[in-house]
């Protein structure tokens, strides 16, 4: 073919859509180029960032190994260091494979237990997060028309299980008790403060009965962070630590991540999940009628729940990620829901007096 068919290569068609396909490449990719130009001609030192001999190609520090972003082949390949186990390889393996039975997830394209590494999809989007958090009213707008989707289908994804909420924080404690849970070296101040909190939640729990609760299969860190906005909709990254938990411990992830993170004030998150939380419920109702009503019914231990198993989640991933303080992460959550139950306690007690003063009244 030529130029004058219209058709074929080297067509006008032809070349309008080459230039337009490095186009949307260069674009999509701006910022991962940017940092990668910064380190090379050495503008910029970034430790988490290395750069590889094939051209479009750049590794990133992440738990437990590193990252390779083969942009030109629409690939991201995980390769595991040398001293993380090879329990841990296998069970982080079987756990992302959960993401590729969800079309909002990356596939897994092919793994290699053996040699420490496994090739998954490029998702080609824009976080769905900034420096400043957006506010409520877009946010709880996305929440109704992306996020519950997803929930949803997670939570209906496979059969739920049932469990005694005691019976269940019983076990976590069992294994973070065993001697080769923590490793050695750890700030023996910053784990008193974990235990700590830890003992507080499972004496509240402990007050309310070993009630019967619902585990799912959740994403495990189901926030804007791990969000990607792409032209087919909602995308969600790094399902390493994807596997059952309470069944409100996505939707809690999703809201506690901007007062972590982006020191949301607590008022404002406070307002945010009055708001989402019964909708999300009402829209479970006709779906499955059970466990909405058992998180309608015990609200509260569902929440103390969610903080056991995201500290539980965080010690696990202390013992290998290399990349962030984790304990620091995990003291500053200690530090918000220590504070969101301060304001919740604060709500219920001026209810009640509102409740008390009507009734007083007539």
């Amino acid at each position: 073919m030529t130029i004058g068919d219209g058709t074929g290569k080297w067509s006008l068609q032809w070349i309008k859509s080459e230039i337009w396909h490095y186009y949307s490449f260069s674009r999509t990719n701006i910022n991962k180029l940017i940092r990668f130009m910064k380190y090379k001609f050495h503008l910029q030192s970034l430790d988490s960032l290395l750069e590889l001999p094939c051209y479009g190609q750049i590794c990133v520090l992440v738990n437990k190994g590193h990252k390779i972003f083969d942009l030109r082949r629409g690939v991201v390949i995980k390769v595991y260091r040398n001293d993380v186990d090879m329990t841990s390889i296998t069970n982080e393996m079987e756990r992302l494979q959960k993401g590729s039975l969800f079309d909002f997830g990356p596939s897994i394209r092919r793994k290699n237990i053996k040699e420490r590494w496994y090739e998954e999809d490029y998702i080609d989007g824009v976080r769905d997060y900034s420096a400043k958090p957006r506010n409520s009213s877009d946010l709880l707008k996305k929440f109704h028309e992306e996020i519950v989707p997803c929930l949803e289908r997670l939570i209906l994804h496979q059969s739920p299980m049932t469990k005694n909420a005691i019976d269940y924080v019983d076990e976590i404690s069992c294994i973070m008790a065993s001697d080769n849970f923590m490793r050695e070296g750890l700030n023996v101040q910053q784990v008193e403060k974990i235990m700590a909190f830890f003992d507080s939640i499972t004496e509240r729990l402990h007050s309310k009965g070993n009630l019967p609760v619902y585990l799912v299969l959740t994403h495990g860190d189901f926030c804007p962070a791990n969000m990607l906005n792409t032209r087919h909709g909602l995308r969600v990254i790094d399902w390493e630590s994807a596997t059952y938990r309470s069944a409100l411990f996505d939707f809690y992830s999703y809201f506690f991540y901007r007062a972590v993170h982006q020191k949301l004030p607590l008022d404002k998150l406070s307002s945010e999940i009055k708001a989402a939380l019964p909708y999300f419920t009402d829209k479970l109702d006709s779906i499955t009628p059970d466990i909405s009503n058992s998180l309608k019914s015990f609200e509260k231990v569902y929440r103390w729940l969610y903080y056991i198993e995201r500290v539980y989640m965080l010690l696990e991933r202390e013992r290998h990620d290399t990349k962030f303080n984790i304990m620091d992460v995990i003291l500053r959550v200690i530090e918000v829901f220590n504070a969101y139950e301060e304001i919740s306690t604060d709500s219920t007690k001026r209810l009640v007096i509102i409740e008390r003063d009507d009734i007083l009244r007539y």
